[in-house]
């Protein structure tokens, strides 16, 4: 099994952006212990932990996006490199022309 690398990158952010969240949400509410700080990080795992793991499988469940076409694979990229002024139209889109 592969190391985990998008998990171990999205889990700890998520902790610390719901922690992040209850710590600023108790600062503004003027409470200024140590017990702030302590329900910022339980809560930060509690939650963070669950909502983590759902995108980490969301993010995996998406298609990828498809890359555009390569610029080497264009016929008329060397007329545009020697003449960048040149008008070039867009291709149609794939449901154009039809009814």
């Amino acid at each position: 099994m592969a190391f985990p690398y998008l998990r171990s990158t999205i889990l700890p952010l998520v902790i610390g952006c719901v922690a992040g969240i209850v710590v600023i949400a108790g600062l503004t509410a003027g409470y200024y212990g140590w017990q702030l700080f302590a329900v910022a990080v339980i809560t930060g795992v509690i939650v963070g932990v669950p909502f983590g793991l759902w995108n980490v499988r969301r993010m995996r469940a998406t298609p990828p996006l498809t890359r555009p076409a390569s610029p080497t694979m264009d016929p008329s990229a060397a007329a545009r490199e020697m003449d960048p002024g040149r008008a070039e139209p867009y291709p149609p889109a794939p449901d154009q022309g039809r009814s």
